[in-house]
């Protein structure tokens, strides 16, 4: 099942160069930190650089791979921090895989959530990427896709949810969770609109 890659938009700048994303001064934030930026028309291109790796070390596991999250919206401010969704055929089997997934630098983080593998990339003082991986049985990893892509094509919720995540970033600049729990509520009407199920994913 192959998943539409995200809306085209004239503000969008893809750079394939396979750059370094480790060595990016306009990428990487404290681990727990709310900070945003706008948008740097390079981050696509930091992706396409960790998309490349992930589908050597994944192989035919890998369904797709996709840039989602604020920086993947070339209209708003975002934490620069670049948000990696991959579906795979079977979150087992990826399970197998996680050393390979760790060669590239990423870190596995232990939690309770069986519909997903997450992993970060970054030392604490400066997380750049992090890494959702979700199988086809799951809405986990479309859901992330629909949010972006509704967003994308709908620049006034756009600004809305921008407008949200200033206020909420000022008010918790040193709290990352209840920022996140904040923008619940927003997450889930725009998953409704899409006639996704709404569930936590950020």
């Amino acid at each position: 099942m192959k998943i539409p890659e995200k809306p085209s938009s004239a503000s969008t700048t893809s750079d394939t160069r396979g750059i370094m994303v480790d060595n990016m001064s306009n990428i990487g934030l404290k681990r727990g930190t709310v900070k945003l930026v706008p948008h740097d028309s390079e981050w696509d291109g930091l992706f396409q650089a960790e998309k490349t790796k992930l589908l050597g070390a994944l192989g035919d596991l890998a369904v797709d791979i996709q840039h989602v999250g604020s920086t993947a919206i070339p209209t708003i401010s975002a934490k620069p921090i670049i948000d990696v969704a991959v579906l795979v055929k079977s979150i087992e089997e990826v399970s197998k895989q996680v050393g390979q997934i760790e060669a590239l630098g990423y870190q596995k983080k232990q939690e309770n959530r069986p519909e997903r593998l997450f992993f970060t990339k970054g030392p604490e003082e400066k997380r750049i990427v992090h890494l959702h991986i979700g199988d086809v049985s799951a809405n986990y990893i479309q859901d992330m896709i629909a949010f972006r892509d509704y967003l994308i094509q709908n620049p006034g919720e756009a600004k809305k949810y921008m407008k949200l995540k200033s206020e909420l970033a000022e008010k918790f600049a040193d709290d990352r969770e209840p920022y996140t729990a904040a923008k619940e509520r927003f997450v889930q009407d725009v998953l409704k609109k899409t006639n996704k199920s709404a569930r936590r994913f950020l």
